[in-house]
C-alpha cells in the first residue's frame, strides 16, 4: 500500500512539475516520510486529493502536504487537521525542507505526535 502511495506522489511530481526542481526535489524524501508515518503506528494512511496524504493517529486526523512557504525553497508539512467546518489546519508537527529533516521525521514522528496529543 505504501509503495503505491509513494509511486503516486513521485509520478504526480514528475508529471505536473516537470520544470520546477524546487518542487520535484521532495521526491527523495517521500519514502522516508511514509515509512515514518507507518513506523509511528498511524492508521488509515490514504490519499486526499492528488497532493495530500491523510492518516489517523490516536483518534486524531493529520495530513502531509507540500507548502511553498517552507524555507528555504518549499517543503512538506505534517500537521493536524482540526474538527469543524472545512477541516481547518491545526498545529504543524514537522516542516521538512531537506533529506535530513525527512530522516528526523522518520525517527521521531511518533514522539512528536504523542507530545501534541498528550498536552
Amino acid at each position: 500500500m505504501l509503495d503505491r502511495i509513494a509511486n503516486h506522489f513521485v509520478n504526480y511530481l514528475f508529471d505536473y512539475y516537470q520544470g520546477t526542481l524546487h518542487v520535484r526535489r521532495v521526491a527523495t524524501w517521500i519514502g522516508l516520510i511514509l515509512k515514518g508515518i507507518e513506523r509511528a503506528g498511524a492508521e488509515n494512511i490514504r490519499l486526499n486529493r492528488a497532493r495530500q496524504l491523510l492518516f489517523n493517529y490516536r483518534n486524531r486526523l493529520f495530513k502531509a502536504r507540500y507548502n511553498h512557504q517552507v524555507r528555504p525553497r518549499g517543503g512538506i508539512e505534517i500537521l493536524e487537521v482540526l474538527r469543524g467546518r472545512g477541516a481547518p489546519d491545526g498545529e504543524i508537527i514537522f516542516q521538512i525542507a531537506n533529506l535530513q529533516d525527512a530522516e528526523e521525521t522518520y525517527l521521531s514522528l511518533q514522539s512528536a505526535l504523542d507530545r501534541l496529543i498528550d498536552r
